[in-house]
């Protein structure tokens, strides 16, 4: 294996996305150029795992970059664990710090999640949660497996006016996500323009869609991004505001979503599931914890 700084061809990349044991939207070289952000990969014998790199005043990072949830590694030797612990060797000496987030593999044996010392370094593995919706078969039988939460949820739901838009625009849903969820914490500088930039680069290539509900007068209630890659429907950006959140808004349109999606594809990837709160949501529907993994290495010398 080796580190290589872009020097692949956007056809090898093509490949080893084809070859892949799993598809996500982010392991796509266009989504990643569409980030903006400075990538390389240590490549081997039909594997990949790409990682953006940058300085932080003298220091050297590998980092995942806002609107990624789990990137690489890519190949068809991508689903074994042996080849991704290997690829850790050689991540460049000058990474001072790297932090990374990646797709598990089929054959990953849980470790434990302390702090360990490897050739002057500090470095661990986790787990982080994720939760995934099998929407293979009939919409009937995704919802016979709802929580009795979720069906009174949906029932509130139905006792308010609300207008499904299928094509709104990624400017309204993160202006409604500023707007709403900026008032319950900061949004990390540098998150806005790098998700509307994968929003936009998803919808020109045709594989991604706004969806939003509206209340009466035209006020808006939820709204959610879903980007398409392959047999899978990641649930990428969303929104909700307060008015929304009562009257269980997003809950009715995950619903509504589910209706035109069920059969279409084959799972449906809630993404980030890291608070209580959301991982029962994600769970009210049938989704079940599908983990992915977080790399982190300090070096000491």
């Amino acid at each position: 294996m080796k580190w290589l700084a872009g020097t692949w061809t956007s056809e090898q990349w093509a490949q080893w996305v084809k070859a892949s044991p799993w598809d996500f939207p982010y392991d796509r070289e266009e989504y990643a150029d569409a980030l903006g952000k400075t990538w390389g990969a240590i490549v081997g014998e039909d594997f990949a795992w790409p990682m953006a790199y940058r300085r932080v005043g003298i220091f050297q990072t590998a980092y995942m970059p806002f609107g990624m949830q789990q990137w690489g590694p890519v190949g068809a030797h991508a689903g074994r664990a042996a080849q991704l612990l290997d690829a850790t060797r050689f991540i460049p000496g000058a990474f001072t710090k790297v932090d990374l987030q990646i797709h598990k593999p089929m054959d990953w044996v849980t470790c434990t999640p302390r702090w360990r010392l490897r050739g002057g370094r500090l470095e661990r593995w986790t787990e982080r949660p994720n939760f995934v919706l099998d929407m293979s078969g009939s919409y009937e039988s995704i919802h016979a497996a709802y929580s009795k939460q979720l069906l009174r949820n949906l029932k509130e739901a139905r006792q308010h006016a609300m207008t499904l838009f299928e094509h709104d625009t990624p400017e309204t849903l993160y202006h409604a996500f500023e707007r709403y969820q900026g008032k319950r914490y900061t949004i990390p500088e540098g998150f806005g323009s790098a998700i509307r930039q994968a929003m936009y680069h998803l919808l020109h290539q045709g594989k991604g869609a706004v969806w939003s509900v509206y209340g009466e007068g035209n006020r808006f209630l939820a709204g959610a991004f879903f980007a398409f890659s392959g047999n899978r429907v990641v649930l990428l950006f969303s929104a909700i505001s307060d008015e929304g959140r009562a009257t269980q808004a997003m809950a009715h349109l995950i619903n509504e979503f589910l209706v035109f999606a069920a059969g279409r594809w084959t799972y449906f990837d809630f993404e980030g599931s890291s608070a209580p709160g959301l991982a029962r949501f994600y769970g009210s529907f049938g989704a079940v914890n599908q983990p992915y993994l977080r790399y982190q290495r300090w070096s000491l010398l």
